[in-house]
């Protein structure tokens, strides 16, 4: 009898383990390989000798340096569930981008806004003065949340969506609406205002 209770107990702890390394173990709901968002982190200082004039050249051998940082969501518009998988929070403080192209078609269509492309370079210099300067400007990020979906990508990632919008140099900002029709883009980095200033001209304000 104690032998039969020590092989129950025994049977019962194998399957506890087996249930905690599923757990474990168990993959993400959402595909990483659709994701826009750079993952890599910045501690590398970007390189500017094939920057010039607000703009670096594209280099897709090169991996993308970002800054992570931590987002306020008291500033979010509840129209849009930010908190699904489909929107990263923690890349630019203030900031919510989606991190799939075709969902971010459909957020377009069903919240009447354009889709703002953002091609980021690795290495590039430029780059990194449009996230850290320009674009934790309040003023510009009201004017994205309020009128835009955006995305963030580069040139390692999506060397093809690059080719079709013949994007040649980093940074630039693309903005498309709903149905895929381009409605102007910004070439190289802008300070705040002037970023802001032809950002609402493109969406139409």
């Amino acid at each position: 009898m104690g032998k039969f209770k020590f092989l129950i107990i025994l049977i019962l702890a194998l399957f506890l383990v087996c249930g905690i390394v599923m757990v474990v173990d168990a993959p993400s709901s959402f595909d990483d390989s659709v994701s826009l968002i750079p993952t890599s982190d910045s501690s590398v200082d970007a390189d500017s000798s094939n920057c010039e004039s607000g703009t670096c050249l594209v280099d897709s051998n090169k991996t993308d340096d970002n800054s992570v940082k931590t987002v306020d969501k008291d500033s979010k518009d509840d129209k849009i569930n930010y908190d699904s998988k489909y929107y990263v929070d923690d890349f630019i403080d203030g900031l919510y981008f989606c991190n799939d192209f075709e969902y971010a078609f459909k957020e377009a269509k069903a919240h009447n806004r354009n889709v703002m492309i953002i091609f980021d370079g690795a290495a590039c210099i430029y780059c990194e003065y449009l996230k850290e300067g320009t674009l934790t400007d309040p003023s510009v990020q009201k004017e994205i949340n309020e009128n835009n979906i955006l995305l963030i990508t580069e040139s390692s990632e999506s060397p093809e969506l690059f080719q079709q919008l013949d994007v040649y140099g980093t940074p630039t900002t693309v903005i498309l609406d709903p149905d895929g029709k381009e409605l102007g883009r910004i070439d190289g980095y802008e300070p705040p205002e002037e970023y802001l200033r032809d950002l609402k001209e493109i969406n139409g304000h």
